[in-house]
């Protein structure tokens, strides 16, 4: 069994996502973790009967709560905006067969919701650095056995790079990337510019190794995100 869950917060626009993802663990388990959202989203989860819990704001302090709750031995997080695909889940079945498995983390190859050149270029660039640095990042997906990741503390309490803070804490020995590719959200690249968002989350990431503030860099990142 496998829990698949899914921090929200002001997610209505991503609910056809979420209902696409869901079906693929229709024989497993799921849990939306809200965070206190304002718009129509509590009123769709009623509607499609999604499992959910509200919680806090923080996505960290979401994806833990989550975690606590659920009652699988496995664990999928996904953000709201990333889609996932048969392949997908066809990676993620065999990552659960394989014995070896028990310590390891596994996360997907990123792609973009659409086919422009600049984002199959940033797609290139995030999937070069996870094969670097073993650095994904939470719109790659993670999928983990549940004891292991309360074993490894599981996610801060932190508002932003709570996916950074929480991977670094797994050996890169047991970080595993998986062969297929999810879809997740351009939206920020093409309001901000390709060059300003990636100075934005380069700048951010950088601040965080250097232990800056985590409501400063949630400060500065926010400026950019509507």
């Amino acid at each position: 069994m496998i829990t698949l869950i899914i921090p929200c917060l002001n997610e209505e626009k991503n609910i056809a996502n979420i209902k696409k993802n869901i079906l693929f663990f229709k024989n497993n388990e799921h849990l939306i973790v809200d965070g206190g959202s304002c718009d129509a989203s509590t009123r769709l989860y009623k509607k499609f009967k999604f499992n959910f819990i509200k919680t806090s704001k923080s996505r960290g302090f979401q994806q833990k709560k989550g975690a606590e709750n659920a009652t699988s031995k496995w664990l999928f997080f996904l953000h709201a905006d990333t889609l996932l695909n048969k392949n997908n889940i066809q990676d993620i079945k065999n990552f659960l067969k394989n014995s070896e498995s028990k310590n390891k983390v596994g996360y997907f190859k990123l792609s973009f919701n659409e086919s422009s050149f600049s984002a199959k270029l940033i797609s290139i660039w995030a999937n070069l650095r996870t094969i670097i640095f073993k650095l994904p990042f939470g719109d790659q997906g993670l999928l983990i056995k549940r004891n292991y990741y309360l074993e490894l503390g599981g996610h801060s309490n932190k508002v932003i790079m709570e996916d950074l803070e929480f991977i670094i804490k797994v050996p890169k020995k047991n970080r595993i990337l998986l062969n297929s590719y999810v879809s997740t959200s351009f939206k920020r690249y093409k309001k901000n510019g390709l060059i300003l968002q990636g100075i934005i989350h380069l700048f951010c990431q950088i601040m965080f190794f250097l232990n800056v503030s985590n409501k400063l860099i949630y400060k500065v990142y926010k400026k950019y995100e509507k």
